[in-house]
């Protein structure tokens, strides 16, 4: 299915005074099922890949459903409650949802049902629907083509089961794409031992697979080594190389360890539930998982696959599952990313970003405080590995620093940030030496903002991708939160926000209790090509800014402007 729209590019004038901020917008065609667009990668040739969430028309299936249990009832009245509160009065009742129309006509009824199929309760019983709101893109020009990876018609309703994941992560320079999704949830009836009644179940056979597509639409799905109870693997980038083969990373279930196998022998009986409903609910996390890599030829045929290793050994007294995992690989083979490693033989296994070579994982620093983590996203065609550092709590990071780390002299080094404390994360690293991605540019605040950051190595600070953008205005709407990619031209890729007209779960103008539009912001994808100015526009700030155009104009920009004779190629991707 194809969606068209007019790709928007402004360059917007100062006073009355031809003068050309040094980057352009272009806004990249979006698709119209879904609230949101993403962004996720380009090649060198402009071919670009995304993603969209918040789909519109989500289907809603209530045949198995009570309405009359109290997890529906009650979360009715705190809904209703909510509305009551803001002076609102609820527009249907469960009766509607169950017996009417509601769910086709009313978009809060609509919105009621996804709610509550999404809440914690639900989302995690197998015996409710699963319902996925994201879809892939493939950007062709001025319009877009959705990518469903592996979902399947739905045999209880209209469409696809819209119960997967769609990830499109990397694209190669000949246009071909490398991602991972997971498979369909079907509905099933299935009667626990010792009942009488049969109760529905939502399973599904495995919880994700890598794939790869070619420009010609051939799917190669990239299975893991290890498929017991289902499997997970997934494709995070594909590079071409001279040779004309392609090399995908990710990561890929390898085994399962004896406390993984103990817990499944045990509770996964088919006894009081499905095998299949104990499975998902393990998760991908019962499964020793490896950084991996597929390695196929022109024919787009398997032809190698690799467990690229981890930073550590298992003891014999660890039963546990230990996990590696890889994001970016070069035309040289070097695959970056992070695995737990060990200290000094602890008994404590540690997060740290890394890079793989040979079978082996080699860390970028010491493990020097017990909470430091980090991971590494990208590695160009020289050698020089990009990403961010920080400490975790919880899974968390914070004090998040970006770095790029030259394997030539193996030094890390953390790059400046918007100011002390600001959060920096690093998307890509581009064969010129420039770095993209995102840092803070306000915090301790209920709605901490970022923005997207250009830096060139060696560099004392980051530059504002806005403050190379013209100034905001009516006219000129964008903010850009993340830059994603930049090209060997320095052409950035990235997502802005803007304001526009509120959409209900249908995709209609959303109103308020007195009928007036209301309005939202939405992240687009745009590209952003130089324009030959070296010259920042001069800005009003608002209040709510919270740093300045640095200068008139960046030394470097000049440098922009000029033939790069002397960068060096980056990786083919």
């Amino acid at each position: 299915m194809k969606y068209s729209l007019m790709a928007a590019s402004i360059i917007f004038g100062l006073s009355g005074v031809a003068v050309a901020a040094p980057y352009k917008l272009t806004e990249l065609p979006i698709s119209d099922i879904g609230k949101m667009n993403y962004v996720t990668d380009a090649n060198e040739s402009g071919e670009a890949i995304g993603r969209v969430t918040g789909l519109y028309n989500l289907p809603v299936d209530i045949s198995y459903i009570d309405f009359q249990d109290s997890s529906i009832t009650n979360y009715y009245d705190t809904y209703k409650a909510i509305l009551e509160n803001r002076d609102e009065t609820i527009t249907f009742t469960l009766d509607d949802i169950q017996n009417g129309n509601a769910l086709a006509t009313d978009a809060e009824a609509h919105t009621f049902m996804l709610s509550y199929l999404s809440s914690s309760t639900q989302s995690a019983s197998a015996e409710f629907q699963k319902i996925s709101s994201v879809a892939g893109l493939e950007f062709t020009g001025t319009s877009v083509n959705l990518i469903d990876l592996f979902d399947i018609e739905s045999p209880d309703y209209a469409g696809l089961t819209r119960s997967v994941s769609n990830a499109m992560t990397a694209i190669a320079a000949d246009g071909t794409v490398a991602g991972w999704g997971s498979a369909p949830f079907k509905k099933i009836t299935f009667t626990p031992e010792g009942e009488s009644e049969a109760k529905t179940y939502f399973i599904r056979d495995w919880h994700a697979r890598g794939i790869v597509i070619s420009p010609g639409g051939k799917r190669v799905t990239l299975e893991p080594e290890f498929t017991e109870y289902g499997g997970y693997s997934i494709a995070t980038d594909i590079t071409l190389t001279d040779e004309g083969n392609y090399l995908v990373v990710g990561q890929a279930s390898v085994g399962l360890p004896e406390n993984s196998q103990t817990t499944i022998t045990d509770n996964c009986d088919d006894k009081d539930e499905p095998e299949a409903v104990c499975i998902w609910r393990q998760g991908r996390g019962v499964y020793d998982l490896r950084a991996y890599q597929w390695t196929l030829d022109k024919d787009f045929n398997v032809i190698e696959t690799k467990n690229l290793g981890i930073g550590l050994e298992r003891k014999d007294d660890e039963d546990n599952p230990f996990y590696s995992s890889a994001f970016a690989v070069n035309k040289a083979g070097i695959a970056v990313g992070k695995s737990r490693i060990r200290v000094d033989d602890s008994l404590k296994a540690y997060e740290e970003p890394g890079y793989y070579q040979n079978g082996q994982f080699f860390t970028l620093r010491e493990h020097d405080v017990f909470d430091q983590a980090g991971n590494a996203v990208d590695i160009n065609d020289s050698n020089v590995i990009a990403g961010y550092v920080g400490r975790q709590y919880q899974g968390s990071l914070f004090e998040v620093a970006g770095f790029y780390y030259d394997m030539s002299n193996k030094t890390l080094v953390e790059i400046p940030s918007y100011f002390s404390g600001s959060d920096t994360y690093v998307r890509d690293i581009n064969n010129a030496g420039y770095i993209v991605g995102q840092g803070e540019t306000e915090k301790n605040v209920s709605n901490p903002r970022s923005e997207a950051f250009m830096y060139k190595l060696g560099d004392e600070k980051l530059t504002n991708i806005n403050d190379l953008l013209p100034c905001q205005s009516d006219e000129f709407p964008y903010t850009v939160a993340e830059a994603i990619r930049i090209t060997d031209d320095n052409t950035i890729y990235a997502v802005a926000t803007k304001t526009v007209t509120k959409l209900d779960s249908f995709g209609n103008p959303d109103k308020d209790s007195n009928g007036n539009e209301a309005s939202e912001s939405v992240i687009v994808p745009v590209v952003l090509t130089k324009t030959g100015s070296t010259e920042l526009e001069q800005c009003v700030a608002p209040e709510t800014e919270t740093y300045e155009r640095q200068s008139a104009s960046l030394s470097w920009l000049s440098l922009l402007a000029l033939p790069l004779l002397w960068v060096r190629r980056r990786r083919q991707k």
